[in-house]
């Protein structure tokens, strides 16, 4: 166990409690939703729109085939807009597992697609058209094989699409990679595949992918330069015509089985990256932690380390990360404060250069295995909450909270 760089919560821990918050929450949930769906499995919100994966819905009849759920914000509140499903649909291909939104286009990952072989993968893309969403593409890797999971992982800008394939043998057994597509006359044209150049069997680089600008991140949460499995993330930067590596990040305490990158966020230049399985001393083991990376001149330095205040040993502290110019949102998805494993989510705010606990949300109607926080995505004032263990409408049926942050 460690301590490393720890920020503590500036109030004693015996005040912890009052910074906790229910904060303005609204509950997303499908119109047919039912009985073992995992509605919420992954989330993203972009705007006043939010994107709810669904991997687990059984769409055109066919048993786990997937879908996503549209929701738009109004003068009514959050309404659901659109059901999306792949054409064709397959049993079991899990649609939605995995997804991203900008603007008009939302980004589906499926990852037991069988296109390229069993489990290779695909991305669904679809887009927003005089408010209706329709089909426009299915993205698969052009040296796709079974087993890749190609769309694990999916970041989206304007002009990039990036997708994570952490199962592909590049070259060695699930070292993994990433593909780069770009924005061409309104379609999506592979660019680049990016690999570790000290890439090895089961790093899984590609588990995770963040993008923001001309700079990319890719997680490899397995990797084990440091100890094992205690993670690394590669940073790439793209000069006009090719992207090139910059940087490799890793936790300057790093040990055995943190799996740092296992989750990544980007913004500008800094970096919010989970180590969710961190032993933190004092707390106990998996307590989970998340760390503060900040680009200046063209390198990448440590510059926090970012623990619950309240955590405790197998919270698992930055399950899901999200990050915006100021904000930081760290779910721990097995934090007990509404019942065993239901879940909470953590806000930082970054003030006078350091980024400092401000408040604790937890669902205003949690239950014990919840897991809320499962996934988190973060737009300008509100996160969205996966909770797709959640038997709302039956058992693990699921759930998505919209959660109005303090200012």
């Amino acid at each position: 166990m460690k301590t490393g760089f720890v920020f503590k919560c500036l109030s004693c821990v015996a005040l912890i409690v009052s910074c906790q918050s229910f904060a303005q929450q609204h509950k997303l949930l499908p119109h047919d939703g039912k009985a073992g769906d995992n509605f919420a499995f992954s989330v993203a919100i972009d705007g006043t729109t939010a994107l709810v994966g669904s991997h687990k819905a059984d769409a055109k009849n066919k048993e786990d085939s997937g879908a996503a759920y549209v929701y738009g914000l109004s003068a009514a509140g959050w309404q659901q807009q659109a059901k999306l499903v792949a054409t064709p649909a397959y049993a079991h291909d899990t649609l939605g597992g995995n997804v991203a939104l900008k603007n008009d286009m939302a980004m589906l990952g499926v990852i037991k697609r069988d296109d390229k072989g069993e489990d290779a993968g695909a991305v669904f893309a679809f887009e927003r058209e005089a408010n209706a969403w329709s089909q426009k593409q299915i993205l698969t890797a052009n040296d796709g094989k079974a087993g890749d999971a190609f769309g694990q992982s999916i970041a989206l800008t304007e002009r990039f699409l990036v997708i994570g394939a952490p199962h592909s043998d590049a070259p060695y057994k699930d070292s993994g990679s990433a593909y780069v597509y770009i924005r061409d006359k309104k379609a999506w044209r592979f660019h680049s595949k990016l690999t570790a150049k000290d890439g090895a069997e089961d790093d899984l680089f590609g588990i995770s992918v963040a993008i923001d600008g001309n700079t990319i991140l890719v997680g490899a949460d397995l990797h084990d330069e440091i100890a094992k499995e205690a993670g690394a993330v590669y940073a790439y930067v793209f000069d006009g015509k090719k992207w090139q590596h910059q940087a490799k990040l890793m936790a300057k305490d790093g040990a055995q089985t943190d799996i740092f990158g296992v989750r990544v966020s980007l913004v500008g230049d800094t970096a919010l990256i989970s180590a969710r399985r961190d032993d933190i001393a004092g707390v106990g083991v998996d307590a989970g932690s998340a760390y503060i990376f900040e680009r200046a001149q063209g390198r990448w330095a440590q510059v926090q380390k970012l623990v619950a205040p309240d955590g405790k040993a197998d919270d698992r502290f930055a399950r899901g990360v999200a990050l915006n110019k100021d904000t930081a949102v760290i779910s721990a998805m097995h934090h007990d404060a509404k019942g065993n494993n239901a879940g909470a989510l953590y806000v930082f705010k970054k003030r006078q250069g350091l980024w400092r606990y401000s408040s604790k949300i937890v669902a205003h109607d949690g239950a014990p295995e919840d897991r809320f926080g499962w996934n988190i995505a973060l737009t300008d004032h509100a996160a969205i909450v996966a909770v797709p263990y959640r038997d709302e409408r039956g058992a693990q049926s699921g759930a998505a909270y919209v959660v109005e942050l303090p200012d």
